[in-house]
């Protein structure tokens, strides 16, 4: 299975149809259905490493001031255990721990709702913990590999020019900044 990093935007395209969800859709369509998915969003970011370990995430509606349709979606794709022990197991020695409480965020389900409608596929969420380094993580990235050759889907959630902190809130008039316009137009197409 390969690795996808999807940058998933505004929550809202969970209900949309634009380019961007019509280019999840056709990942799905081409991909062959995988055993399980292992989604590293950008909004399990906290100070420890953990894996959902539950057999039923539930849908977790991150955000405020959208639609209430938005808030009524729901993503029920099971949970995966044994995924959340071998992924735990194959970080030995750094310490992941298993979480039955968090569920699956909107960086997660807000991409797999048009990736795999259906929701059949169990899904797994790994943290981002805040306290490491860049390189503590591109090692979690490399022991997580040969979970590709289990037929695990790798997804990366986050977004590139996703700044918050950045953002005027109506203050002022927000410019892109000049690398994510660069970006943006050199989107390839799966």
């Amino acid at each position: 299975m390969p690795v996808i990093f999807i940058g998933h935007g505004n929550p809202m395209n969970a209900l949309l149809e634009n380019d961007y969800t019509k280019s999840w859709s056709s990942i799905g369509a081409k991909l062959a259905k995988p055993k399980a998915i292992l989604c590293i969003s950008a909004h399990w970011y906290l100070p420890a490493g953990l894996v959902t370990a539950m057999n039923k995430p539930r849908t977790i509606h991150d955000f405020g001031g959208f639609p209430r349709e938005l808030y009524e979606v729901k993503y029920p794709a099971p949970g995966d255990p044994k995924l959340a022990k071998r992924i735990k197991d194959i970080h030995s020695p750094i310490s992941i721990g298993l979480d039955e409480e968090w569920g699956l965020d909107h960086g997660t389900w807000s991409v797999l709702k048009h990736v795999f409608p259906e929701a059949d596929v169990p899904v797994v969420q790994l943290s981002i913990d805040e306290s490491k380094p860049p390189a503590y993580h591109y090692e979690i990235g490399k022991k997580l590999s040969p979970l590709r050759d289990e037929g695990v889907l790798v997804i990366g959630s986050g977004n590139l020019v996703h700044n918050l902190h950045a953002y005027a809130w109506g203050q002022r008039r927000i410019e892109p900044y000049d690398w994510a316009v660069r970006f943006e137009r050199r989107r390839v197409n799966f």
